[in-house]
């Protein structure tokens, strides 16, 4: 009951100040908070966000240990780093309002539809959905789909309104809770267990260790997957919104050491609850560490962490999809509603109704955030990766439609050939190559032989 009642007065609490918020109409101010995003603000925000799968995280931690400190940390640390440094500058300096755009000014429509297909995919809310649903039928004894639809209500009430500003002002109270639940948690096992030691003793055989349970391949192919890093829109938003280049390349440095120090304290949360906690267990390991360890009122305060760092990528998410569909897709592809010219606001609300209906569909029929992660990276990197890199640098990117559509093509295919052929539940594709690769060999053979066809021309001709 006292869970429960924290719950309630978290979230009546982020509604109001998210409700509170206004933003203008202008597209400046409502997608981009006029491009005045200060320091702390663009901390909160792309740190919070990059969180939305906390459960699948517990879950891979309690299973696999310290190696996932690699594979979701480590290598994203990296990619982060590289974007502060060369990709940033560009996006600043040449203006990229959103990745759609960019490919239609520098690729054309079709480039452009087909990057719109990949943001929409990259930035869906649905998982995250799945995942806040699952919090709510553990807190609440309510129905699965009814979970789902209070999930997507809750960030559209207010970031409908209240835009980009709105996204912003409630991710900077759950950037603290984030962390607040966290500490709590870890340190209350760590004071009943004890440290390093206890967790030798009694953590399963492999969690201390690298690679413990998975293989270096697989290490690879997930460090790989940081790489949609390079062109994941919430960077770009938050980069084009930033005060200046130096704000920005300064927060990211910064958002760097504050993942370091979270996924810490979560990878060694689940780890403590592979070790306490006796297996196998029903439900999640941290939803069921902290009902475990923690008093009621703790709990509580520790369910309004988990439901912090879900909802801050919600929104963030839906905002991206919403803006995507009534920016992108409406302008690029030119689709008229018969009525009165519409505001930058009232296409996006369009949108975020859209992509909200859209997402409670997929999130009813989805099961393991982390396959999706895998899939929409892997099908961004093969497609977006080098075009939008080559056009960052000036090198013109020959018969762009003709390489986007072969290498997605090719993706889909090994994709699907993979689902074919599964072997026990996992996916079998040609040559044990996982469709990233032939899709990103794919764009980038095609891209060098079309060099080379003209080069040869110009040289005879």
């Amino acid at each position: 009951m006292l869970v429960n009642i924290i719950v309630i007065i978290f979230i009546t609490t982020l509604l109001y100040i998210g409700l509170k918020t206004k933003s203008k109409s202008n597209e400046s101010s409502y997608l981009f908070i006029g491009r005045k995003l200060t320091l702390f603000p663009f901390i909160a925000t792309l740190v919070s966000t990059w969180y939305g799968g906390i459960l699948e995280i517990g879950r891979f931690s309690y299973q696999n240990g310290i190696v996932t400190w690699i594979i979701f940390g480590f290598s994203y640390y990296l990619a982060a780093y590289i974007f502060s440094n060369f990709i940033a500058p560009k996006i600043i300096h040449k203006k990229v309002v959103t990745i759609p755009e960019y490919f239609y000014k520098n690729y054309g429509k079709l480039s452009a539809s087909i990057s719109i297909i990949i943001v929409l995919f990259i930035a869906s809310p649905a998982p995250y959905l799945k995942i806040l649903a699952n919090i709510f039928e553990y807190l609440w004894e309510i129905s699965h789909l009814t979970a789902i639809i209070i999930s997507a209500l809750l960030s559209l009430i207010y970031i409908f309104n209240g835009g980009f500003n709105a996204v912003i002002k409630t991710d900077k109270i759950q950037f603290f809770l984030m962390y607040a639940g966290f500490i709590m948690i870890l340190s209350k096992a760590y004071l009943t267990y004890g440290g390093i030691d206890f967790l030798r003793t009694n953590s399963p055989e492999n969690a201390l260790k690298i690679p413990g349970n998975l293989n270096w391949n697989t290490i690879f192919i997930w460090c790989i997957i940081a790489l949609v890093t390079f062109i994941d829109p919430g960077f770009y938003q938050r980069t084009f919104s930033g005060q200046s280049l130096k704000t920005v390349q300064k927060g990211i440095k910064l958002s760097i050491l504050c993942w370091i120090i979270f996924d810490g304290i979560t990878i060694f949360t689940g780890i403590y609850a592979s070790a306490i906690l006796l297996d196998p267990i029903d439900g999640n390991p941290y939803l069921i560490l902290s009902e475990t360890l923690l008093s009621p009122f703790l709990h509580g305060i520790f369910m309004v962490s988990l439901i912090s760092i879900v909802l801050s990528t919600i929104d963030s998410f839906s905002f991206i999809s919403a803006y995507t569909i009534g920016r992108d897709l409406i302008n690029i592809q030119k689709i008229s509603f018969f009525l009165k010219p519409l505001s930058m606001k009232q296409k996006t609300q369009i949108g975020l109704i859209t992509t909200s209906i859209i997402s409670i569909f997929i999130s009813y029929k989805f099961n393991y955030v982390i396959n999706i992660w895998y899939t929409s990276g892997s099908f961004a990197i093969s497609v977006l990766l080098l075009p939008m890199l080559l056009s960052f640098y000036n090198k013109k990117l020959l018969y762009p439609n003709i390489n986007m559509i072969s290498s997605l093509s090719i993706t889909t295919i090994w994709f699907f050939y993979g689902i074919i052929h599964s072997k026990y539940g996992f996916p079998v594709y040609p040559f044990n190559l996982e469709p990233m690769y032939p899709g990103l060999i794919t764009s980038i053979f095609i891209w060098i032989a079309c060099e080379f066809i003209v080069r040869f021309k110009d040289t005879y001709s």
